[in-house]
């Protein structure tokens, strides 16, 4: 073996054993692999082999060994322990001793036998700590340990003691940095607490995900684990499995746990001390990151050639690379960055490459620059580049990096007084700073800011992470002299699009490497943290990065206050709230979701086309039920049952029985089933009853089926609110025995009246809460039982001993208003005798709205002003729409009543809930434009809402309340609402997925698929999301209607389906296409023929005002007919 590289192992030996840099001197007289012994210890007795490691007088190891010190240096190479051992600028004193801690667990023979010694002080030595466990900086490794089956052994091949220390130490550091930020200590994990399916697992150091565990144990109690070892985890398969864990509960709970049988990770991250653990290589479990992934991008050349082709700056760097090896890089200039290959031994070479040195030190790059990194004449850092030329391994390189002066505080206004000018006082300091950027990748593969944080410090000073406290942008701005509030958003904007950039780089290059180099199939990086200045470029000021640290990042910028809780702030400019756990929750859904079966009833129009494609990318197995045996999604799903006379719903009962036949006798076991076509849902609900699956009861899909109904049985509640269950939230591990304690002390209370009297309703400004209890008066005077109360209160014996999910379960809020303020008088209509009785009792008032009781999509929808036109208006239909013939897909299935509603002013707005047990998981509020008079068919849209916060806070609060009070507990449902003068009122409640655009919108504006999450709770899976109401959306969307009466000469040329298409792969607008295009016909009652949106990453106004002038050159704006100028100008 080469001398050289014998030397090379010594020295790093020594560097790292000792924590120091590689400032030291060797004796050429002294064998490469044996060190200079001081005097002071030469009393101690000297074994056989023993190499005594001595740096100048103040630092010293001893390594007691079973080898000679040439075999051990030689032992040590033999493993490739030495082309990873490269010392950052970020390296503290603690993360160097850590390396010798991992160099000695893993690098050296297992017949050696390692510790460290003190000597006295008066020698001058000092110990080198060999469980100190404080890292920030991912440790060298390149042997990937063989993961035991069972977790009787540590999966890195060590002592099981010397794992024992290392969990001791980062369990204690865990119970410091709990009660730094005023949370409990860790304790055992009491008996009778659940935990889901989902599992985010961290595996390592608490510190740099701490953010990340406490926010995720907030929003899933119970699945997010920390391991302190490797030993703790376990390959079963292509699974990951947990046996041991310290798991994160609500308010920074933790809790000690042992998993007997063990949890399946499906999501994973590690960090220091393992962060090169090859955990998931064999696995398919989604990762955050790899060991592959760490050292790819913790090569700071390797980062920086990248970055700079994608035109983002960094300091300008010569790189004198030997030899290039497996890395990749070619041999020329990129941006500020040259990269030169050496050839060794040869004197022309060293001439050539001094040259290099010269011409980099000449360049115009180096000319802003105050001085080189390591050193400030030329003749200094060429002896210094000669010195390390001749020391480097296989794939490293020495890089001559310019300083980047940082940006100096613009001019201060001085306004002192003559005396202040006389009186001497020390200047103000110049100060520096350098900012953190924390990106993550949202579950569409885009770049999401989490945080955005400023290091401020003296000028002449370098910044480090762990020595200076973070703070905005606009404060350190301020503080700097910047006090131009237009400068300091062009700083945060040139400070965004930079950090969003890096990670599109990394994003990119991912893409191209295959399941291998990225340490596995799911690997994959989902966030980082950029390290980047300012800097001044003559009159041009540029952010500069510096480097990639996700995890030192993450641990330097973490915010006390920054835990997640809901409604919290961090104070810090760029703070965004569940980007941070959006990903690894989505990640672990999907990942729980792959391979199940769903059942789906009713396959619906074009618009609902997305969803079986989509469902092959979530490897769902898709079993469907629909009338069309031609249906083209027939092709596309796994099973298909015909059922020619489906459409008619007087036999739902027996078309559950054939569909629970036909899954007998073909051996299907469906996990889930559900829905997304309106006039199915009654039948799902009685297949998921039979089946004894998740969803809603059929008695809540009838109430929210039927129009009238819905109204009537909301106010029921407030009148029969003593039969009525009301729902009580149990806290997480709280025992049943308190919830029907609780529960028992509701009723009484009712019974004494005190709910009753506590009960108010909202406003009487539309008369709708004075008049509308006259509903029972009415139908006694038409004949007709009260159903109200009845509905509202019984349950069926079946129900009753079903399962939890499965029984009819109406139900109040204790802390907010009755449902029934949102209900509107209304009245179910099959005669114009009945509307006729409902004139004269005038329990509805015009004007009035008519429409279908079970219709969608608006048609047939109209205002009536009178009597008479309502009575003509029902005439007309019951002429033109009579069964699901004259217009297949809006109900008519059902029968053609209507209803007539009292009409509601307002504006008018659509909210999509996603519900788990009755708990908000989701919520997501979007405005609709006017309607077109008289046929109230939709016209614009934008999301997210313009209201004001608390505005949309009572909307979603609406939504959810009204869901529960008919008895919606389980599913994804579309709310329509008008926010009033007095508060939101219901329109209808869509026992299904929003349909047109909503799905689509939200998916890119939040990143939430309501899609999955509909698989989701119908599989029994809870869709977690980081926040239920408070996810930052990532833009506006604003869209219009094109309607084939208004639109077909468009639609025909200049707006044609074809180019539409083009310009959304363009990205000019956003298409969502609703119907086929050979049903361009025009007709009275008409469906929108598809949606055209703009998306804007800043301005709802400026979404509006692209929108409009887009849909100007497509020939789509016609006033007066259609203005969408009109239209739009509503959400102003």
């Amino acid at each position: 073996m080469d001398s050289w590289r014998l030397r090379q192992a010594t020295r790093y030996l020594i560097i790292y054993l000792s924590g120091q840099s590689p400032k030291f001197t060797v004796s050429p007289t002294v064998p490469p692999a044996t060190a200079i012994v001081s005097p002071s210890s030469s009393q101690r007795t000297t074994q056989q082999g023993q190499a005594s490691l001595w740096l100048g007088t103040s630092h010293r190891v001893c390594l007691v060994s079973a080898l000679p010190g040439l075999q051990l240096a030689e032992e040590f190479v033999r493993q490739s322990g030495l082309p990873l051992l490269e010392a950052t600028q970020y390296n503290s004193q603690e993360t160097l001793h850590l390396r010798a801690t991992h160099l000695l667990e893993h690098h050296l023979p297992p017949r050696l036998i390692v510790h460290s010694q003190e000597v006295s002080s008066e020698q001058g030595c000092h110990l080198v700590t060999a469980d100190t466990m404080l890292s920030l900086s991912s440790l060298p490794s390149t042997v990937v340990p063989s993961l035991p089956s069972s977790p009787g052994g540590c999966a890195t091949g060590g002592p099981r003691a010397r794992s024992s220390s290392q969990e001791v130490a980062l369990f204690q550091t865990l119970q410091e940095a709990l009660r730094e930020i005023d949370l409990p200590e860790t304790q055992e994990l009491p008996q009778g607490m659940s935990h889901s399916e989902m599992c985010v697992c961290v595996l390592g150091s608490p510190l740099p995900y701490l953010s990340l565990l406490l926010e995720a144990g907030q929003r899933s109690p119970g699945d997010a684990l920390l391991c302190l070892c490797p030993s703790w985890l376990s390959r079963s398969s292509s699974s990951l499995l947990v046996h041991k864990a310290v798991t994160f509960d609500l308010g920074g709970r933790t809790f000690l746990s042992n998993f007997n049988p063990p949890r399946r990770v499906t999501y994973f991250l590690s960090c220091d001390p393992w962060a090169e653990e090859e955990m998931t290589r064999e696995t398919d479990c989604p990762s955050g990151g790899s060991g592959a992934l760490g050292r790819f991008w913790g090569n700071v050349l390797t980062t920086r050639v990248l970055l700079q082709k994608a035109k983002i700056h960094c300091p300008p760097t010569l790189a004198l690379l030997f030899p290039p090896g497996q890395m990749g890089l070619e041999e020329g200039r990129t941006g500020g960055v040259e990269v030169v290959h050496l050839e060794m031994g040869a004197e022309e070479g060293m001439n050539s490459v001094r040259n290099k040195v010269d011409s980099f030190l000449e360049s115009e790059n180096m000319r802003g620059s105050e001085r080189v990194v390591l050193r400030n004449s030329r003749d200094e850092v060429w002896a210094k580049v000669s010195y390390l030329l001749p020391q480097l391994l296989p794939g490293e390189a020495v890089l001559l990096e310019a300083y980047c002066s940082p940006l100096k505080p613009g001019p201060r206004v001085e306004d002192r007084t003559w005396e202040q000018y006389n009186d001497c006082r020390p200047q103000v300091t110049d100060l520096s700073f350098r900012l953190c950027a924390i990106v993550t990748r949202s579950p569409l593969d885009l770049p999401l800011l989490y945080k955005l944080v400023c290091r401020v410090g003296l000028s002449n000073d370098p910044l480090s992470h762990s020595h200076s406290l973070s703070q905005s942008l606009e404060t350190t701005l301020l503080e700097c002299g910047f006090t131009d509030p237009t400068m300091a958003k062009s700083f945060c904007r040139l400070a965004l699009d930079t950090a969003l950039s890096c990670l599109c780089v990394v994003m990119e290059t991912e893409s191209s490497m295959s399941a291998e180099q990225r340490g596995g199939a799911g690997a994959q990086t989902d966030m980082i943290g950029v390290d980047l200045l300012f800097t001044m470029d003559g009159s041009i000021i540029r952010p500069v990065i510096l480097g990639l640290h996700p995890s030192l990042c993450l641990h330097s910028s973490f915010q006390e206050r920054g835990m997640g809780m809901e409604g919290c702030d961090s104070g810090i400019e760029g703070w965004s709230r569940g980007t941070l756990l959006l990903t690894p929750l989505t990640r672990s859904q999907y990942y729980l979701m792959q391979g199940k079966t769903v059942l789906v009833v009713g396959a619906g129009g074009h618009s609902k086309k997305f969803i079986w494609k989509a469902a092959k990318q979530y490897k769902l197995k898709i079993l469907l039920v629909d009338s069309d045996p031609a249906h083209f999604a027939s092709q596309l799903v796994d099973h298909f049952l015909s059922l020619p006379d489906l459409p008619d719903h007087r036999r739902d009962d027996q078309h559950c029985s054939r569909i629970c036949d036909w899954l007998l006798s073909s051996s299907l076991r469906p996990d889930g089933c559900v829905c997304f076509w309106d006039e199915c849902v009654v039948l799902t609900s009685l297949v998921c009853d039979r089946l004894r699956l998740r969803g809603p009861p059929p008695e809540a899909i009838r109430i929210a089926k039927e129009k009238s109904r819905t109204h009537r049985h909301l106010l029921g509640l407030l009148k029969s609110t003593g039969t009525n269950l009301i729902s009580v939230e149990q806290p997480s591990g709280q025992p049943d025995s308190l919830v029907e304690f609780r529960e028992d002390e509701r009723r009484g209370r009712q019974q004494n009246g005190m709910v009753n009297g506590m009960v108010n309703m909202e406003g009487d400004s539309m008369r709708a809460m004075a008049d509308f209890d006259r509903g029972d008066l009415f139908n006694e005077a038409m004949g007709k039982p009260d159903t109200t109360a009845s509905t509202s209160s019984s349950t069926s014996p079946s129900s009753s001993s079903s399962h939890s999910f499965g029984t009819f379960r109406p139900s109040a809020p204790l802390l907010s208003p009755s449902p029934s303020s949102y209900a509107v008088p209304c009245i179910h209509v099959e005669s114009t005798l009945d509307l006729e009785k409902a004139a004269s009792v005038g329990v509805v008032r015009f004007p009035a709205v008519m429409k279908l009781e079970y219709g969608a999509g608006a048609v047939g929808v109209r205002k009536v002003g009178s009597l008479e036109e309502s009575l003509a208006h029902f005439e007309r239909i019951g002429g033109d729409l009579r069964e699901e013939t004259d217009y297949p897909g809006i109900g008519l299935g059902w029968g053609n009543a209507m209803i007539l509603m009292e009409y509601v002013g307002g504006t008018e707005h659509d909210v999509d809930v996603v519900l788990f047990e009755g708990r908000l998981e989701g919520a997501f509020v979007s405005d609709n434009g006017p309607t077109r008079t008289p046929a109230f068919t939709e016209t614009a849209a934008q999301m997210p809402s313009g209201l004001a916060p608390d505005k949309r806070a009572q909307l979603i609060r609406a939504a959810h309340h009204a869901c529960l009070g008919c008895g919606l507990r389980d599913g994804v449902f579309n709310v329509e609402l008008k926010m009033t003068e007095v508060g939101p009122r219901l329109i209808e409640i869509n026992a299904r997925m929003g349909g047109f655009y909503l799905c689509d919108w939200i998916r890119q504006l939040y990143g939430v698929d309501l899609l999955m999450a509909a698989f989701m709770v119908s599989c029994g899976v809870r869709p977690c999301l980081p926040s239920a109401t408070a996810l930052p959306a990532r833009g506006h969307f604003a869209g219009v209607m094109v309607v084939v009466s208004r639109h077909l000469q468009a639609l025909r040329t200049t707006a044609s389906p074809e180019r539409l298409r083009g310009l959304h792969k363009e990205g000019a607008l956003w298409l969502n296409e609703l119907a086929e295009e050979d049903e361009l016909i025009s007709g009275e009652y008409e469906e929108p023929f598809c949606n055209v949106g703009v998306r804007d990453a800043h301005n709802a106004a400026n979404a509006r005002q692209r929108l409009l002038a887009l849909c100007q050159g497509l020939g789509l704006h016609c006033p007066p007919r259609y203005d969408l100028g009109y239209f739009l100008s509503h959400f102003n």
